[in-house]
């Protein structure tokens, strides 16, 4: 009968504390699942282009295990690329995981690319052809009735980068103040042509042009070269053209036309064309044969 007593008392406590207000149950730390649709680099800008940085998305799903809602509130990590770390990840957004269920988010991981010439020779093979692992670990915090819990270091994610690199020529467009001509003199006529200059890729690059031709109403009246215009991806710049030529060099009749249009009667149409030489510093470079670039009319 003693002994009895004794277990009694030492069971009581336990009870007692297991079920003591305030007392908070076990929380399990979420899981994530990379989702392959979404998950990839979104941009490449080389060192000397833009902000010189890649920028990897990772998407995921985060699952709540726990029987009860709470809030995925943070991840700390590093993001590891070709087995090299690459940057630090960070997550602040908050998710709300509903008991059991699922949510998903994006993890923007941005790479600067200027202090890691391996991290640009990594790019630069995926860009080839090549693939490489990639993997994120952080520690995971949550928001769960009130309090916020800190679970340790885990893999999130990992998997294979890959990367198919199609170059896509620049776009230039006449901007909306229009083309103007000037005159000054006999001898000295300038064609300004302010513009922008549009790169649809998702990798920046440097544009260089040697020569690029300017024709009047189908006669070429001038050149010029255009010296490293930076174009980050997905980005838009300005860029001015402007061809000075000599009037009297191109027989009467359009010299008649150019110095017509100049005082503010008729107009003219005009062409630019030449060949672009596109370079992604430490990455890849690509060359465009002569091609159209530019056209319409000055008045």
């Amino acid at each position: 009968m003693r002994r009895s007593w004794l277990l009694l008392l030492f069971v009581i406590p336990v009870v007692l504390t297991a079920c003591a207000p305030g007392t908070a149950p076990r929380v399990l730390a979420p899981t994530f699942t990379v989702l392959s649709n979404g998950t990839g680099f979104q941009y490449v800008d080389p060192p000397g282009v833009g902000d010189g940085a890649a920028v990897f998305d990772v998407h995921l799903r985060a699952t709540n295990p726990n029987p009860v809602g709470i809030t995925l509130a943070s991840l700390d990590g590093d993001f590891y690329l070709g087995g090299h770390r690459a940057a630090a990840a960070r997550f602040r957004k908050g998710v709300d995981l509903p008991a059991q269920g699922s949510s998903d988010l994006t993890l923007r991981v941005r790479v600067p690319l200027a202090q890691a010439p391996a991290l640009v020779r990594t790019v630069a093979d995926l860009l080839g052809g090549a693939s490489t692992r990639y993997r994120v670990d952080a520690t995971v915090g949550i928001r769960v009735l009130g309090t916020v819990e800190t679970f340790p270091t885990v893999t999130l994610a990992r998997g294979t980068a890959r990367w198919s690199l199609n170059w896509y020529a620049p776009q230039l467009r006449l901007a909306d103040s229009g083309a103007t001509l000037r005159v000054d003199g006999l001898t000295h006529a300038v064609l300004e042509l302010p513009a922008t200059l549009h790169n649809p890729a998702r990798l920046g690059y440097v544009v260089e042009a040697p020569t690029v031709r300017l024709a009047l109403n189908g006669v070429n009246v001038a050149t010029l070269r255009l010296s490293r215009i930076a174009a980050p991806a997905g980005e838009t710049v300005p860029v001015t053209l402007s061809f000075s030529f000599n009037p009297l060099q191109l027989g009467p009749a359009i010299a008649a036309q150019v110095t017509a249009v100049a005082s503010g009667v008729g107009n003219l149409t005009f062409r630019v064309s030449g060949p672009l030489s596109l370079q992604a510093p430490g990455i890849a470079s690509h060359r465009y044969a002569a091609a159209a670039l530019l056209s319409g009319s000055v008045h």
